[in-house]
């Protein structure tokens, strides 16, 4: 993976702002946690963190909030989706209805903005500008509405007197400011700033588990999650989850300190000196939060998989001295994540954190350091499994725990050693089988248990299957590309033997496909596609690599050409070879590299009606965090055999999710989806792959499609 190189300028002048423990951001009790970090400015000027749009919101008052989308990231890899500053000035961004004029003593970003306006009128007979011509019309715009409904306007037109002009709610156009732009005054008292990061552009349908982005948020003058009045203990886990979108602005500032550079008042600024500039000012200045990401995109221990014992919540081991770690549970508060700001002796450069994770030691055991610096690390920021193995106990009985993992962050000297320099680490852990409820079954004595299955080395890995992309390229939807960003992990294998583990995102991708049927020409077809973002290939492995792919792909409805059939990435193909399953004909696939390395790619591809049929299943079992599930019909591993002497893999698709009770449990249609496979890599039910054309690869690696 790339390194992390940051930049990113700070939001306001750091000499004129103070923060209490009490403004912080971060768990405050077991009931209430601060998504935004308060503190008290003097008045100074805001600044835009980094490129991006804009939308003005109001708070209460002659005081207004603003939510910096970012168009360039301050962190390449790792998206930030929403800036949110609190706690400015109204009257430094409009004058009444209008956007504030242009003149000496205004901001960098109206400046800007009346520049634009003016040039669309070309200088001449320039109209009022109108506040909501921004965004900002208050009236028109109910508390609930979604955030990203600004960010992603779907425009729509309505006929006023015999003209079709933009609807009144959609008729505004949101501006683009650069990174440092002077933006408007924070109020003199409290003020806050948000740090969201971004898992995709998509939405889901209501009502649902994640955090609620809508203008109610955006307009507060501060945000934080309350379980006071939530009676129910899963509901309360599942809204503990939403902290993991949040990042203390102190520890995004904190992390610049490694390879970044923060500017600060005009001047840029590296290393140590952001954090005696910058991030000193912060009472979490010291403050480490270590996010562990397991099961599902779930955090760890979220199903208790991980659990040292059954008679508490202890569920691995921590300290900042290797020889002493101490079991505890994976939370601080009772939310999800772990916090250290312990002084660390002797002072060094880089503190050290050692941790020790429960695992059950099987082959796909796996462990990625999305942020961090994994210092023992099997390579790069990746643990195989056999990394992670700790030596078996003196009568040969495997550790409860992993190997310990040793986590560097940057550090400065306090009085009593070294003092973290606020930041923030990302793992991503598998590393024990998870069950799920695969049926019931009832004995003799009238006794119902449930029957538990376990997932394959894909399985929960393709979600959001029920989300839509908020980016409309086009009126038609025949294509459509939907990016969930949260990263994954698979463990790749061929003939049983691992060649290695990718770190992905995945894309679902709607598509149609030319038949030979006249009464229906074009087939809907969905695909399901992992894309890496991060490798491991096995140093043991002699069948093959695997094929690193670090291409980003944004959520988008409609094609932008004229071409609606998905095609594979440039690096890879696909080549045709038909086998006979009982008395059918199945188009087989098989995922091919150009350069003859191993695919790192899994495809799942149905047609809509059968994805239809799985999609149902989710709304007809109110189904949470709904995933993908293929059920192997091959006993106990010995795939089968064709006529044609072809090996194949035969599944059955379902869909496995969280039940409001809180119980993981498969659910299957009706009717039967089966998808087949020749390699592993490339899954396809028979309708899907029936009309995909012969791909001919010529010498230069170009293609000539031929239907057949």
């Amino acid at each position: 993976m790339t390194p992390f190189i940051p930049t990113s300028h700070f939001f306001t002048d750091p000499a004129t702002i103070t923060q209490s423990a009490a403004q912080a951001f971060g768990p405050v009790s077991e009931n209430e946690f601060n998504l935004t970090a308060k503190f008290t400015s003097t008045g100074a000027q805001a600044f835009a963190i980094c490129k991006g749009v804009v939308l003005v919101q109001p708070q209460g008052g002659e005081v207004v909030n603003l939510i910096l989308r970012p168009y360039e990231q301050p962190i390449n890899g790792l998206n930030i989706r929403y800036f949110i500053y609190r706690g400015l000035k109204k009257s430094d961004f409009f004058s009444g209805e209008n956007v504030l004029a242009d003149g000496s003593e205004v901001s960098g970003f109206i400046k800007g903005i009346n520049k634009s306006f003016a040039g669309f009128y070309k200088n001449e007979n320039v109209p009022p500008f109108l506040a909501k011509y921004i965004g900002f019309d208050p009236t028109q715009q109910a508390a609930n509405l979604p955030l990203d409904q600004f960010f992603f306007k779907d425009s729509e037109y309505v006929d006023n007197a015999g003209q079709f002009v933009e609807k009144a709610e959609t008729a505004f156009e949101l501006p683009m400011v650069a990174k440092g732009t002077s933006l408007g005054h924070f109020i003199a008292g409290e003020c806050g700033i948000d740090v969201v990061l971004n898992y995709g552009d998509y939405q889901l349908p209501a009502p649902n588990a994640e955090f609620n982005f809508d203008l109610n948020y955006a307009r507060a003058a501060g945000a934080s999650i309350s379980l006071v009045t939530i009676t129910d203990e899963f509901q309360k886990k599942l809204v503990k989850e939403q902290i993991t979108q949040f990042l203390d602005v102190a520890a995004f500032y904190g992390f610049h300190c490694g390879n970044g550079s923060v500017n600060i008042n005009g001047t840029a600024t590296k290393g140590e000196a952001i954090y005696t500039a910058a991030v000193s000012k912060f009472s979490t200045k010291n403050k480490l939060y270590l996010y562990i990401q397991s099961d599902r995109c779930r955090s760890y221990n979220f199903y208790g998989n991980y659990l040292i014992n059954s008679t508490d919540s202890k569920s691995l081991k921590l300290g900042t001295v290797e020889t002493t770690l101490n079991e505890q549970a994976y939370q601080t508060n009772g939310w999800p994540l772990l916090i250290d700001e312990a002084a660390h002796t002797p002072a060094t450069a880089n503190n050290s954190l050692f941790l020790q994770l429960v695992t059950d030691n099987g082959a796909n055991s796996m462990l990625y350091g999305q942020v961090a610096n994994m210092v023992n690390a099997t390579k790069e920021n990746f643990f195989n499994a056999e990394g992670l193995k700790a030596p078996n106990a003196t009568d040969g009985t495997p550790s409860l725990f992993t190997k310990t993992i040793v986590l560097a962050n940057l550090a400065v000297g306090g009085d009593n050693g070294s003092l973290n320099i606020a930041s923030f680490n990302i793992l991503i852990y598998q590393g024990s089988a998870y069950p799920y409820i695969l049926g019931q079954e009832t004995d003799d004595q009238n006794v119902t248990t449930n029957i538990l299955g376990l997932p394959n080395f894909f399985d929960d890995v393709f979600d959001q299957l029920n989300a839509t992309p908020l980016l409309k390229a086009a009126q038609d939807n025949d294509y459509a590309v939907l990016s969930s960003q949260k990263v994954k992990l698979i463990s790749h294998y061929h003939n049983n033997t691992q060649l290695g583990i990718s770190a992905l995102q995945t894309l679902n991708i709607n598509d149609v496909i030319e038949t030979d049927d006249p009464l229906t020409p074009l087939l809907k077809r969905v695909t399901y596609i992992t894309e890496a973002v991060d490798v491991l290939n096995s140093a043991l492995s002699v069948t093959g690599t695997l094929t690193p792919d670090t291409k980003s792909n944004p959520s988008v409805s409609g094609a932008v050409g004229s071409n609606k059939t998905y095609q594979l990435p440039d690096a890879f193909y696909y080549s045709l070879q038909p086998f006979t399953d009982s008395a059918e004909i199945i188009n087989g696939l098989q995922l091919l590299a150009k350069d003859g390395s191993t695919p790192n790619k899994i495809i799942l591809g149905l047609t809509q009606v059968e994805n239809d049929l799985l999609k149902a299943l989710i709304t007809t079992n109110s189904l949470i965090n709904a995933r993908l599930f293929l059920i192997d019909l091959f006993e106990d591993g010995n795939e089968l055999i064709s006529a044609e002497n072809i090996t194949y893999q035969k599944y059955k698709a379902g869909i496995v999710g969280d039940t409001v009770a809180g119980e993981l449990k498969l659910y299957l249609p009706a009717t039967d989806v089966m998808v087949y496979s020749i390699d592993r890599k490339y899954h396809y039910s028979k309708r899907y792959s029936n009309y995909m054309p012969d791909l001919l690869l010529d010498s230069q690696f170009s293609f000539i499609n031929e239907l057949i």
